[in-house]
């Protein structure tokens, strides 16, 4: 997927977390994901629901 300029998506992969920084906001998703696949599709999801389209 074509991501926005200065969008982000970023995988802790000690804390399983996912940091989302996108149109100005950064938002932290703190559910523990079982890998860093699941934790962008997480994120790209949020960023659907607020607009953004690939």
């Amino acid at each position: 997927m074509a991501y926005e300029p200065d969008m982000a998506i970023v995988f802790g992969s000690v804390t399983k977390a996912v940091i989302v920084s996108s149109r100005g906001a950064t938002v932290y998703l703190p559910s523990p994901y079982a890998d860093r696949k699941a934790a962008v599709l997480t994120a790209e999801a949020h960023c659907c629901r607020l607009g953004w389209r690939d």
